[in-house]
């Protein structure tokens, strides 16, 4: 997880990069299960982005990917400040993968 706080005013813009994010990680990236953008009730200027992916070969190809690097970049001068907080999974319900249906 990221948590951004940003600078007063600037919200529209890091939503639209966050936007522009989002939508490259869903066409470019399958081994990306989620990539989620949130707005913080209560919390106008912070945004947390929740990342899963398959696995840490999966995050090491999410990392180099030049529209994460773009975001980086150009989301600089709307943050204030940044937390990442890495997290390992415990106990989960998680979903299961959709069957592979070839051939259809």
């Amino acid at each position: 997880m990221t948590v951004y706080t940003l600078l007063d005013g600037r919200e529209p813009a890091f939503d639209r990069l966050a936007a522009e994010l989002v939508r490259a990680v869903r066409s470019a990236e399958p081994d990306t299960l989620v990539f989620a953008c949130h707005e913080v009730v209560n919390g106008p200027t912070q945004r947390i982005f929740y990342q899963l992916f398959r696995d840490e070969a999966a995050f090491a190809v999410h990392r180099r990917q030049p529209h994460l690097q773009r975001f980086l970049a150009e989301s600089r001068t709307h943050v204030l400040a940044t937390n990442v907080i890495e997290l390992r999974l415990g106990a989960a319900k998680l979903p299961l993968p959709a069957p592979d249906h070839q051939g259809r």
